[in-house]
C-alpha cells in the first residue's frame, strides 16, 4: 500500500503536495471549529474552512513543494547528512516562515475573519500586514520552538517526494 502511495506522489507530486496540505489544512479547521472553539454543524463556517483549504493546496502545490523538493535539497546537498538535516530545519524556520509564509497566511485569515459589516475589504492587506509585524518576534519564537524540532525528524525520516 505504501509502495503505491508513494509511486503516485513520484508521478504527481505538485498534486499530490497540494491536496495533502490543502487537506491538512481543512481537516485542522474543523479541529478547531468544533473541538476548540466549540461551533456545532450549524454555526460552523464552511467558507473559512473552504478558503483554509484552497489556500493549503495552492502553497503545497507550488511554492512550499518547491522549497522542500527542489530547494532545500539542492541547497544543501553537499553537506553531510545531519549538517544538512540542521541547515534545512534551520533555513525554513528563519527565512521561508517569517518573510514568505507568515505574510500570506496573515493576509487569507484577514479574508477568512472578514466581516463585510464592520470592515472595506480594502483595508484588509493594511490590517494583516500590521498583525503579521506586530507577531512577528513571537511568531518567530514559536516557529522556532515547533516547527524547528518537527522539521528535524521529518528531514531526517520522509522522503522529499512526501514533503
Amino acid at each position: 500500500m505504501l509502495g503505491r502511495v508513494s509511486t503516485v506522489a513520484r508521478k504527481f507530486p505538485v498534486l499530490i503536495g497540494g491536496a495533502t496540505l490543502g487537506g491538512r489544512y481543512v481537516i485542522g479547521d474543523l479541529f478547531t471549529q468544533f473541538a476548540v472553539e466549540g461551533e456545532n454543524k450549524d454555526t460552523f463556517s464552511s467558507r473559512r474552512t473552504l478558503t483554509f483549504g484552497i489556500f493549503g493546496f495552492i502553497m503545497g502545490s507550488g511554492p512550499l513543494y518547491w522549497w522542500f523538493v527542489k530547494y532545500l535539497p539542492n541547497r544543501f546537498g553537499g553537506l553531510r547528512r545531519p549538517f544538512a538535516i540542521i541547515a534545512r530545519s534551520a533555513t525554513d524556520c528563519r527565512t521561508l516562515m517569517p518573510f514568505f509564509y507568515f505574510p500570506i497566511f496573515y493576509q487569507v485569515k484577514e479574508f477568512v475573519f472578514w466581516n463585510p459589516k464592520e470592515t472595506s475589504i480594502y483595508d484588509l492587506p493594511k490590517r494583516a500586514t500590521q498583525k503579521y509585524l506586530n507577531g512577528f518576534m513571537s511568531d518567530l519564537k514559536s516557529t522556532t520552538l515547533v516547527c524547528f524540532p518537527m522539521n528535524l525528524i521529518l528531514f531526517s525520516a520522509v522522503p522529499d517526494h512526501f514533503r
